[in-house]
């Protein structure tokens, strides 16, 4: 279900900058999973890729994840400002687990 120019998605690695990111990204308290989930919506016609546990600037994270599809419309990747959530239209749960391992979440 990935789109043509998302495919290398795991080959493009985060850069290490000098500094932290303006977020944190908390794992789950149970299993210490990356809080990245599958939702489905509209009888399977559309899934949404969401990630929790946000803590600080969700909107650098929504920046950052929305560099790596750099092909889709401006509101393919969103923030919902009421639980700090970021979500992305389409799959990508391992890949965005995989790029947030990267970077050391």
């Amino acid at each position: 279900m990935l789109r043509q120019g998302v495919r290398s998605l795991s080959k493009r690695l985060y850069s290490t900058e000098a500094s932290s990111p303006p977020y944190i990204i908390t794992r789950t308290d149970a299993s210490g999973a990356l809080p990245v989930y599958l939702d489905i919506k509209n009888g399977g016609t559309r899934s949404l890729t969401i990630i929790r546990r946000v803590q600080g600037d969700a909107e650098a994270l929504r920046q950052e994840v929305a560099a790596l599809f750099p092909d889709t419309p401006k509101n393919f990747v969103t923030v919902n400002p009421i639980n700090n959530q970021v979500v992305i239209k389409g799959s990508y749960v391992n890949d965005i687990k995989q790029w947030l391992a990267q970077k050391g979440f």
